[in-house]
Order: C-alpha cells, then structure tokens, then sequence
C-alpha cells in the first residue's frame, strides 16, 4: 500500500503509482471528501461550459440515466469529458 507524509503546509505528494493508476497531473484538480475517519480524493474534470459537444453528451447521459445511481452518472460524464479531450488531442 503506497502511503505519502503531510509536510509543513500540508502538501501531500501523491505517490508514482496512484498518480498513474488516476492519470493525475500537474495543475489537474482534486475533490477530497471526508467519510468518518477516511479521507476519499478523486481527481476532478473542470471544462468550459460553451463547448456545446460536451454538454449535448450530458444532456444525453442524464436522459439515459434518469432515476440510475448519481456516482454511476458522474462517471459517465467523467468518461464523456475524456473522451472528447482525447478527440480534440488528436484532431490539434
């Protein structure tokens, strides 16, 4: 199990394997959540709400996925979010 010290200011070096397993970046954002005495961190996708394709993908997903498990949702977007960042990669 991969572990990290919390240094002075409270900075956390995610360790070469989680940072991989994520796909976790410099300047990527991070959602941190508390459960009891677990801290739970995922990596979060911020995007920029006038790319139309993105959004007609969401509003896809949330017909499809109406009354379904909203984690089960956020990770379709997530998907989604990648799926379209990796087209416009290769399209650049």
């Amino acid at each position: 199990m991969p572990w990290a010290k919390v240094l002075r200011s409270g900075q956390v070096t995610f360790p070469k394997e989680i940072r991989e397993s994520l796909n976790i970046k410099e300047g990527d954002i991070i959602d941190f959540q508390v459960r009891g005495s677990e801290i739970i961190v995922r990596p979060k996708t911020v995007i920029d709400k006038g790319k139309a394709e993105v959004w007609k993908m969401f509003d896809a997903i949330h017909e499809k996925m109406k009354g379904e498990d909203p984690e089960k949702v956020e990770k379709l977007i997530e998907e989604a979010i990648r799926e379209v960042r990796s087209n416009k990669r290769v399209k650049a």
